[in-house]
């Protein structure tokens, strides 16, 4: 029996409690919580129905509990220190995406992962594991459409999913260093597991032009639940206060805050060690939720879809939607394209999050589960592009470059 701990309570660890709770308490047991806000801390065991101690101090809960496993969902910046003080005291790690939020960060775990090359750490990537990107991998590796010369990449989050950055933490560069990080860290994954390569220069551009304090709108507060305007704003947001009972942070800042300073748009060029050229792009603000994969080849086009037109205001996250999904096979002459048939899973994510719980919590874990340097290598791509944009120049991505 592993003894789990989780640093972090924040939205997305509810996933990891409820599959340790419920379908791995057999092999893993959830020994403890730990977060810097109490009252977080406290929503998140009352939501799960968790009698288990609660720490903020993660030196006194390591001395205590003596976890197996740590598995760290804080705000981004912090999880560079957690990965590093958790491996240094021989302790499992499972960090949520994005694995860190800068270069300098990235070089921090590398060297933490040197000093303790016997110790299991992953990074969470669930993305991947999406039906959509499974399939698309199987049919790359197996050659469908010849050689790979160029991927466009295409990801929209509707006006719920996009606003919910901009009212919370992410929406501050200090806390998570944009969306670059924070969200595309898995679409970069995802390329990188696609293509069997790794990004070495980015181009990028974008900009803040949908949300805070320059964009168009009427109303500005300062977080919802006590805005004079809440009861006309068409923003206003209702957070579950059964699970954000806490006096330190609310989900329901402004979105059109003047403290926001990270991109809700942004575009770039990626070219990849094995040569491919590749475009992606992010909108924060869409009318619809999902992503366009195009690859072409040398005999061949995969055009992919993953996209739900449809969203539900209490789903902000998509978790339980179902999305329209297809990928079709093009080749040069032929009349009509292929539908390729898909793998569909169950449950949040289209199954993603299924799937990569049963390699994490297999015993022992499988080895094809994204590792540390893969969530490295989402990060590195993601914080090129943000210095890209930033200095308007093309950068170099990998670290020894």
């Amino acid at each position: 029996m592993k003894k789990v701990v989780i640093v972090g309570c924040g939205l997305r660890l509810l996933a990891f409690a409820k599959a340790l709770k419920n379908t791995y308490s057999r092999t893993h047991h959830l020994a403890a919580l730990m977060d810097i806000d109490p009252g977080k801390m406290r929503g998140f065991a009352r939501w799960m129905e968790l009698d288990v101690p609660l720490y903020t101090d993660f030196d006194r809960m390591c001395e205590e509990i003596a976890p197996d496993l740590v598995i760290i969902g804080t705000v981004d910046v912090f999880h560079a220190e957690y990965i590093r003080r958790a491996l240094d005291k021989k302790i499992g790690v499972i960090s949520e995406k994005p694995l860190c939020v800068n270069r300098e960060q990235c070089l921090e775990i590398r060297e933490a992962c040197r000093r303790n090359p016997e110790v299991f750490a992953v990074t969470s990537h669930n993305s991947r594991y999406r039906p959509v990107a499974q399939t698309l991998k199987k049919l790359l590796d197996a050659g469908t459409v010849g050689k790979v010369l160029s991927l466009e990449y295409h990801e929209m989050l509707d006006r719920v999913h996009g606003k919910s950055y901009f009212r919370r933490w992410n929406s501050r560069r200090k806390y998570s260093n944009g969306l670059e990080l924070h969200k595309s860290s898995h679409h970069f994954d995802k390329m990188n597991f696609l293509l069997n390569s790794r990004a070495v220069e980015v181009s990028a551009a974008g900009g803040l032009l949908a949300y805070g304090a320059k964009a168009p709108h009427k109303y500005e507060g300062i977080h919802c639940h006590n805005c004079p305007h809440k009861d006309v704003c068409p923003d206003f947001f209702a957070y579950e206060k059964k699970l954000f009972d806490s006096d330190m942070y609310t989900p329901d800042m402004c979105i059109w805050s003047p403290e926001i300073d990270i991109e809700d748009t942004f575009s770039a060029s990626i070219l990849f060690e094995n040569g491919v050229r590749a475009s992606y792009s992010l909108c924060a603000y869409a009318d619809y939720e999902g992503e366009i994969i195009n690859i072409q080849g040398t005999t061949g086009r995969l055009e992919a879809r993953q996209l739900t037109y449809k969203s539900n205001v209490d789903d902000v996250h998509n978790m339980t939607s179902v999305p329209v999904e297809s990928i079709k096979l093009f080749r040069f002459g032929a009349k009509e394209p292929e539908e390729m048939p898909i793998v569909r899973g169950e449950g949040a994510h289209g199954g993603a999050d299924a799937k990569i719980f049963s390699e994490l919590f297999a015993v022992p874990p499988a080895p094809s589960l994204p590792s540390i340097e893969d969530g490295i290598q989402a990060v590195l791509t993601g914080d090129a592009l943000v210095r890209s944009i930033r200095e308007k120049r093309t950068v170099r991505v990998q670290t020894e470059d």
